[in-house]
């Protein structure tokens, strides 16, 4: 296709629907060798060669202006955190909860966990939304702690962490670790739950700062292992506490055979370790079953607790098998 010239009358108020039309009207790859100015400069004024000599690229702007929201949310914290329940299935008592980001926007519209992290990947600002999440989190708890003084024992609380974020900016885990005592929290409380673990291999420093996290108390989760992720090489590498299996394997495991192999395999090697072994993703029944009677340690799922704002108090229950 030959290039091609748009020239627009906008008044200020109009830049930013102009380009959001733009952006739902060329695909990304179009956008990606696309380049606009903003001008005064009549189409036929000889200023207006020389500054579209400076044209930036089409998808930075469209980027920016599809992702303002997000760009308030980091600045404005505009995070806030719900609370799934994570459930020993043995038992059916609730041993800890994760927390799972969301925000809410400036006119009061929310926006979910996977929609945050799809904005950070498009704006490259990963490591950026990492920091101010698990920041954020923090602060959460500490005042969501609060409520729970005196009980015994106190609530254990999964945060996310990035591996490349934290490697970007080691001092951050530190800096939060710090963060959790003066909260008045205790290091025991914290599992530090590290997601796309792919990302360790990259990072040979990593192993020494997580070691050291540990050493001060704070617990260790590999999160989404069991789908493409190596994991004798993970749990002997960071011995972790718990091991997510991922949400792919777990969902319809009763079901198929394969699965059924698969999650027995896992959850062999990870007790040989002394490693507890949580199924995520349990929505179905039948597959609270299975893993509960295959020994599968915890559990965490729609099927045992949605999230929402406050932790969960009641404990759930897991309806028996009826018998044929």
């Amino acid at each position: 296709m030959a290039p091609q010239l748009l020239y627009c009358h906008v008044n200020e108020t109009e830049v930013s629907e102009l380009f959001l039309k733009i952006s739902r009207y060329l695909p990304e790859d179009r956008q990606c060798h696309s380049r606009f100015i903003l001008t005064r400069s009549p189409l036929d004024s000889k200023v207006f060669l020389l500054e579209f000599l400076n044209a930036q690229s089409l998808r930075d702007l469209t980027l920016l202006i599809e992702h303002a929201w997000f760009l308030q949310v980091l600045t404005q914290q505009g995070l806030f955190f719900n609370f799934q329940p994570i459930v020993h299935l043995a038992s059916e008592r609730i041993v800890a909860h994760e927390c799972l980001a969301r925000a809410q926007g400036a006119r009061g519209e929310e926006f979910s966990g996977q929609q945050l992290i799809n904005a950070a990947l498009q704006m490259n600002m990963t490591h950026e939304f990492d920091d101010a999440a698990r920041t954020a989190c923090l602060e959460a708890l500490g005042k969501v702690c609060q409520q729970f003084a005196g009980s015994d024992p106190q609530p254990t609380f999964f945060i996310n962490v990035l591996p490349n974020a934290i490697a970007q900016n080691p001092t951050s885990l530190k800096e939060n670790c710090q963060q959790v005592l003066n909260l008045g929290l205790r290091p025991e409380q914290i599992v530090f739950e590290l997601t796309e673990v792919e990302a360790l291999g990259d990072h040979p420093e990593l192993p020494r700062l997580i070691q050291q996290v540990r050493d001060w108390g704070f617990g260790l989760a590999l999160d989404d292992l069991g789908s493409n992720v190596a994991i004798d090489h993970y749990c002997t590498e960071f011995r972790p506490d718990v091991i997510k299996l991922d949400r792919r394997l777990v969902h319809q495991c009763s079901r198929y055979p394969l699965k059924q192999v698969m999650v027995r395999s896992l959850l062999q090697f990870a007790h040989e370790l002394g490693i507890l072994v949580l199924a995520e993703g349990l929505e179905l029944l039948e597959d609270i079953r299975f893993c509960r009677d295959i020994g599968v340690d915890l559990g965490q799922g729609f099927g045992l607790g949605m999230p929402k704002l406050a932790p969960w108090e009641k404990p759930v229950q897991i309806k028996p098998a009826i018998a044929c």
